[in-house]
């Protein structure tokens, strides 16, 4: 393979230069790139067909490498199937399977073989990157008959996709976000998805936005595409940079605001494509027009809209014994062209009693919650307020979490023994402002061990176990609210990190990555773990790219993204990373961030 990578490049230069005798005399004046027009042109990977008298296993292999083909017709690969089966060859509307290693051939006898792979994923149709668990196996029976004389292939009569190794699949898949935008505001959401890397990826995008609200995130964020929207031609052109997305009638029912959103939720996605520079909307070819004439918009900031931003920060709240105070985040001696100002301020509240534990931190600094040694009570803290002890309302209380609408989460059992997700309105008026259970009908027998929200407030990472404390499973859901912003449902989770049979933490690093603490195999010690939402662990196969393991990690957060990452452990060593290293900065059972 890395062979012909490199053959095909040599070609093209052998022959371009071959052609470079000098200007041309004659033909006719064509305009040429627009200066700066961004150039995305990659190295093209071109399948080889079937060679004479190749063998079974030769022509399944040729097959299945085709599959990496840039060419979106695929016809070399159809080249090495039997005549019947080429249209049961569907790699645009069947699942990839993302394998890594090395294939396994078994001749189960005259007229088919076995192929297995280790699995890492599976990616549907729609975009959907699926990890799998450590050992699953992947498993494909071909039937082979002979054309011409030749051996070729006989597909499943239930269709067949693609199979792609690891380091392919990052080649001719892109990972890309979809936009929504929040309910109460301007804030785009993003999506994750896995689109083919090609010419046409522009077009797949813009059809991709146009599609429904994804089950996961329904009810949590909106669209400014009116339902039933489509491409009113089956291509997005980008043209001197501007991509022209012309849409079906079904637009031209937007209002005002959400045509808005639906053109930055447009050139948000589309601005993902190296190509494009800006965006203009069309229905039906009649040009689309903003307030004042606009008829491109550049960026989505343009039109007031853009993702929710987590701030870095250059202090921490530490916790030990029963004092709280301000600590430098980062390691010792590292660089800095100001330290940070570790003088208390007037919201900081400076001590709990170490009787209670699990403190967070609300996302305005002003409040820090806790709960009781026995986790059966809720407590808030204030600066300058008395402590406010909120009534019982369950047991068996997890860590709390804050949003930043001033929220304050935290899962438990109620008085009937069902495991259930709460909220409390932190900074209502109220004095009897309690928490109230939000709708989780998906929750049922298993109960919640960690949250973690978005700073958006549209999205919950929910770790849960079974009953017995096993099956431990990270998913990411919508957060519903009604219109003043109280939260009313929680969606049922969109599992990540599969890869993973244990999991202890997890916390937002930005939009879309997070990080966990967990182990791949029941004995592995406890580790840290960077993620992409729908996009799997990075390292959870391969060595390369993991962070040192943390024997005994129990929590895990951070002051901005992936660099930011502060692990408390069992025995009160609070450690900053250092590349791939965790030296300790501190000593304290808890470190607080805002939000946290």
């Amino acid at each position: 393979m890395r062979r012909r990578a490199l053959v095909a490049p040599l070609v093209a230069v052998a022959t371009l230069l071959a052609g470079c005798g000098g200007l041309p005399t004659t033909g006719p004046v064509v305009e040429g790139r627009v200066l700066g027009d961004a150039v995305n042109e990659p190295v093209r990977v071109v399948a080889v067909g079937p060679a004479d008298g190749a063998s079974q296993e030769a022509v399944v292999r040729g097959f299945l490498r085709a599959g990496e083909d840039a060419d979106e017709t695929h016809a070399t690969g159809k080249s090495f199937l039997a005549p019947q089966s080429v249209d049961l060859w569907r790699w645009s509307s069947a699942d990839v399977v993302v394998y890594d290693g090395d294939l396994s051939f078994r001749r189960v006898d005259e007229d088919s073989v076995e192929v297995t792979a280790d699995v890492l994923a599976r990616v549907s149709p729609d975009g959907r990157y699926v990890e799998q668990p450590p050992g699953v196996r992947a498993r494909l029976l071909l039937g082979m008959a002979r054309v011409g004389g030749e051996w070729r292939i006989e597909l499943p009569t239930g269709g067949f996709g693609l199979w792609l190794d690891n380091d392919q699949f990052n080649r001719v898949f892109a990972n890309r976000f979809i936009y929504y935008v929040s309910p109460t505001g301007r804030d785009l959401v993003p999506d994750s998805r896995w689109f083919p890397n090609g010419s046409r990826l522009a077009t797949t995008l813009a059809r991709a936005q146009l599609s429904d609200v994804p089950t996961h995130l329904l009810g949590a964020v909106t669209t400014g595409v009116p339902r039933g929207t489509t491409l009113a031609v089956n291509a997005v052109p980008v043209s001197n940079s501007r991509a022209q997305v012309n849409l079906s009638s079904q637009a031209l029912s937007a209002d005002p605001a959400g045509r808005a959103a639906m053109w930055a939720q447009l050139t948000k996605t589309l601005s993902q494509v190296a190509s494009v520079g800006s965006v203009s909307l069309s229905v039906d070819n009649t040009p689309l027009e903003l307030p004042g004439g606009v008829t491109s918009v550049g960026s989505a900031a343009d039109l007031g809209y853009d993702v929710v931003s987590t701030p870095a920060l250059d202090t921490a709240l530490l916790r030990r014994g029963d004092t709280i105070r301000r600590i430098d985040p980062r390691v010792p001696d590292t660089p800095a062209v100001k330290r940070p100002d570790l003088k208390p301020k007037d919201i900081d509240v400076g001590r709990i009693p170490d009787t209670w534990r699990d403190l967070a931190l609300s996302a305005d600094g002003k409040q820090v919650a806790a709960v009781s040694g026995n986790r059966n009570d809720l407590s808030i803290w204030r600066a300058t307020d008395p402590t406010r002890a909120v009534p019982p309302f369950a047991t068996s209380l997890v860590r709390p979490v804050y949003d930043a609408g001033g929220y304050l989460w935290v899962a438990g059992v109620d008085e009937s023994g069902a495991y259930r997700i709460f909220a409390l309105d932190a900074v209502s008026s109220d004095p009897k402002a309690a928490p109230r259970a939000v709708a989780t009908p998906w929750l049922k027998d298993r109960r919640v061990k960690r949250l973690s929200m978005s700073a958006d407030g549209t999205r919950l990472l929910v770790i849960t176990t079974d009953r017995n404390g096993i099956d431990e499973q990270v998913g990411l859901s919508g957060v519903v609210r009604a219109s003043n912003g109280e939260p009313k449902s929680v969606t049922a989770p969109l599992r990540q990190a599969q890869s993973l049979t244990r999991i202890q933490d997890v916390t937002w690093l930005d939009p879309t990555s997070y990080a966990l603490l967990g182990q791949v195999a029941p004995n592995d010690p406890m580790r840290p773990w960077l993620a992409t939402i729908g996009s799997g662990v990075d390292g959870a196969r391969r060595e390369a790219g993991r962070l040192n393991a943390v024997p005994g990690a129990v929590t895990i957060t951070s002051v901005g993204g992936p660099r930011g990452i502060l692990i408390v452990t069992s025995d009160n060593r609070v450690l900053a990373r250092a590349g791939s290293n965790w030296p300790p900065i501190e000593r304290g059972s808890d470190v607080l961030v805002p939000g946290g």
